[in-house]
Parts: structure tokens; sequence; C-alpha cells
């Protein structure tokens, strides 16, 4: 093992966060189980499963560049910390800015409170919980079936995310990046972002979902309800991820209702005001 990696590893495992179990589909653990469960499942994972990884978290490349690279999925040479807290409803988190690695809602409840199916198995802020209930009424008024197969993340979860999908595409990195976030860049480490599925799909995730009514309903109302798409087709180059029909981050009625009505994607909003 490299002396990189070790320092790595050494880092991270002294690090005191909210852990949750290594899924790479993001279902949790109590989020107060913390150290124990961290180093015993997520690190050790991480070694044993990809003995050839390369890259744990962004690069730490210290330049004067803060624009993306010429490649839409590729990170910038420096990487900054969030302008806005991680609890700010509106705080800017991409490949360019990351949250800390200790960041954790301070209100996280289970997903199953707003009555959505699968909702026992996610943990997601509990300031999102009205609206999502009412979404999901809704929906099941409207003849739409919803159901949730991610909420919160850790960051020790997202990284064991991101290194399961880089060890999936032969640990080429330009790839993993196009569809998975690097530890401390992921929104859902916000705790307002949800990955939707249907019994459309068997509750599966992935690229089937775009076709399914579930989508077509959450793309023309979930902004009603407060949550807005964080990467829509056709601005992979703006976002820096490839479509993702099923991921929808909450920003509050009142903001989404702004996102919509400037006419811009959440992305581009959020790096204005931020």
């Amino acid at each position: 093992m490299s002396e990189f990696l070790v320092k790595i590893i050494s880092f991270l495992m002294s690090v005191t966060i909210s852990a949750s179990t290594y899924s790479p589909m993001g279902r949790l653990v109590n989020p107060n189980e913390k150290e124990a469960f961290f180093r015993r499942e997520v690190v050790e994972k991480l070694i044993s499963e990809n003995p050839g990884v390369k890259t744990l978290t962004t690069p730490n490349v210290k330049t004067t560049k803060t624009v993306i690279g010429t490649e839409w999925w590729r990170y910038p040479e420096e990487i900054k910390l969030t302008k806005r807290y991680g609890d700010d409803l509106l705080v800017l988190v991409n490949k360019e800015y990351r949250l800390p690695e200790t960041f954790v809602p301070s209100d996280l409840v289970k997903a199953s409170q707003a009555g959505i199916r699968r909702g026992e198995n996610y943990y997601i802020r509990s300031i999102l919980i009205n609206d999502l209930r009412d979404l999901v009424n809704q929906s099941k008024a409207d003849g739409v079936d919803l159901s949730i197969r991610s909420g919160y993340r850790s960051f020790a979860d997202q990284l064991y995310t991101y290194n399961f999908w880089l060890r999936a595409n032969d640990n080429i990195e330009d790839e993993a990046d196009k569809v998975s976030a690097r530890a401390g860049h992921s929104q859902h480490q916000l705790g307002t972002a949800i990955d939707f599925s249907s019994a459309e799909i068997q509750d599966g995730l992935g690229g089937q979902f775009s076709g399914t009514n579930a989508a077509k309903w959450l793309e023309d109302n979930a902004w009603k309800y407060g949550f807005i798409s964080s990467f829509p087709k056709g601005y992979e180059s703006t976002t820096g991820f490839n479509y993702e029909s099923w991921h929808y981050r909450y920003i509050g009625v009142t903001n989404a209702s702004k996102v919509i009505n400037s006419g811009k994607i959440l992305e581009v909003y959020l790096r204005e005001i931020n």
C-alpha cells in the first residue's frame, strides 16, 4: 500500500463522523453509530475490495485555477470548502466546492415519517418531511407511485460509494467522475437530496426511471413541493455529472419557485447566489 494511501486512511480513521452502511445505494444504519462502524466496515472494505484504487477523495493540488477543466466531468485543480454551512438549503455543493468531512445534518429522521415507500431504510432532514409528505400524497392522488432509493449519505458512505463506482469502471477516474461524486462533493451528505424510484421499475435505480410516469410527474410537479432536479438532461457540461432523472434536491418551496421562474437550472442558480 502506498504511503499516500496509508496517510489518507489514517486521517479518515481519526475523524469522528456519523457513518452509514457501505451500500452503494446509500442505505443507512442509525447515524448515531459512529467511529466503530466507520473503521470496521468502511475503511476495511475500501482496503480489501479496492486494492488498486487511485483516488479516495478529491485532488489536493493548490493552484489559482478555479474553473472545471475542458472535459466536463473533471474536477478543478483547486478544491474549496463550501461558502455556506451545510444546513443552509442554498449551499452550493459541486465539483469545486465540498463539504467538511465532519458535517452531519443536525435533524436527521427516517424518511418513513413522510409516508414514502421504503422510507424506513433511509434518513433525511426533518425540515423537508412535511413537503415530501404532501408530494407523496399528491402523487398517489394522481395515480403515480413513488419510492425512495437513497437519502442522506455520510462522508464515509460517499467515500465507499465513489470507490465502488471507480472499481466498477476499472479504476478509470474519468468514468467514475461522470456518475458518482467524490466524498464531500455529494448533495446526499446534505440530507436534502433524494433518489426516487417507483414500482413501475420494481424500485430500481438508474436510467430506466426516466421513462416512467413517476419521472414525468416529478419533472412537472416536484418544484411545487420544494424539490428541484439537480442533474437535468442536456446540462452535463454545466453540472459535471450525467443526467439523473431520479435525483432531486430539496431547497424549500419558495426557493424552488424562484429557480423555476428564473429559467435557470439549479446548479447555475446556486452559483450566482453563493
